[in-house]
């Protein structure tokens, strides 16, 4: 009788362990079933995300306006500033002209200088034009301007009129519009009186026909 029971109780031990295995065996199945469903839907709402973002704004009814064009402002340059062109030198002497003034002080000067002739042309001699010796320059062309030209500064040359004595002096050299150019002083005395005037010689060609530079008188 004993054995039989030890027999009915082992296998009902039996079964009690086997139906807890399949209990635990569905259990962890219904489990594995339950995660599976968690991760398929959490593996959707990502996906649903993501197309979410990746899909063009338009299709939300929102278009997306295109940046506007950058015009950059153009790199401000410094003001151009012409020098002003150089002096233009004059090309020919006898673009020197005499001012007014000199001419009136001229005038006067040989006004002062006129003495009575009985032998010259007109019946006067002008005691304000220089005499000089005979020398190389005597004859040429503007030999008056030639001989102060070739004269130191400083230089002094002297002549006795019919009533006056007279003077001419290279006072200076300069430039003048260009040309190399020397001022004088004419000067007369006669009786205690005098009167002078400024006078200008200076270097270069005479006219557009002269090959050769020389000096010249302006007055």
């Amino acid at each position: 009788m004993q054995p039989v029971l030890r027999a009915a109780v082992a296998v009902t031990a039996l079964l009690a362990i086997a139906n807890v295995a399949q209990a635990q065996g569905l259990l962890k199945r219904l489990a594995d079933r339950a995660v599976e469903k968690v991760e398929q839907a959490a593996e959707k709402i990502a996906e649903d995300a993501i197309n979410g973002l990746a899909r063009p704004r338009e299709e939300t009814g929102v278009a997306e306006e295109a940046p506007a064009p950058r015009h950059d402002a153009p790199a401000a340059t410094p003001t151009s500033v012409n020098p002003p062109p150089p002096a233009t030198e004059a090309r020919y002497i006898d673009s020197l002209k005499s001012p007014p003034d000199i001419e009136a002080k001229k005038a006067e000067y040989n006004k002062f200088g006129e003495v009575s002739c009985n032998d010259c042309e007109g019946g006067v001699e002008l005691d304000g034009r220089p005499t000089f010796p005979f020398d190389e320059f005597s004859g040429k062309y503007n030999e008056r301007a030639r001989r102060a030209g070739s004269w130191p500064v400083g230089h002094t040359h002297r002549w006795q009129g019919k009533g006056s004595a007279g003077t001419l002096t290279v006072t200076s050299e300069e430039r003048v519009e260009g040309f190399r150019c020397r001022r004088l002083e004419y000067r007369l005395e006669r009786g205690g009186a005098s009167a002078n005037r400024p006078g200008l010689i200076c270097f270069g060609l005479a006219n557009s026909s002269s090959e050769v530079e020389n000096w010249h008188e302006i007055y």
